[in-house]
């Protein structure tokens, strides 16, 4: 017997009255929206003036909260897709064996030294 009272969840959204957000698809508009009403699976917006599902839109950021619309997504590592199918032709492969070979070779000569 616990004494934690069980709280009436009308909605599992992740979204309350008031949050500012912006579409996730970067084909649908990029203005930020406030969310006016929760329902079960989606928020309306804007004053009633439109309606979404939860899963399509998500939390502005504070960047996009300053621009007032959404930002593209970041890409953090670069476009490496030139480099990625070149293949040095002096690129050695090794097997799986071998590699196991190698790496206890070099934990052993740690041990040693």
């Amino acid at each position: 017997m616990t004494n934690i009272p069980k709280q009436l969840q009308v909605n599992n959204s992740d979204f309350v009255d008031g949050d500012t957000v912006v579409f996730i698809d970067e084909s649908k508009p990029n203005h930020l929206m406030t969310v006016t009403q929760v329902q079960k699976n989606g928020v309306l917006l804007n004053g009633n003036n439109s309606f979404s599902l939860n899963h399509l839109i998500r939390h502005a950021t504070v960047a996009e909260f300053i621009n007032q619309r959404r930002l593209p997504a970041l890409t953090t590592f670069g476009d490496d897709q030139h480099i990625e199918n070149n293949i040095s032709p002096k690129c050695k492969t090794i097997s799986n064996d071998v590699q196991i070979h190698l790496s206890n070779a070099l934990a052993a000569q740690k041990e040693v030294s």
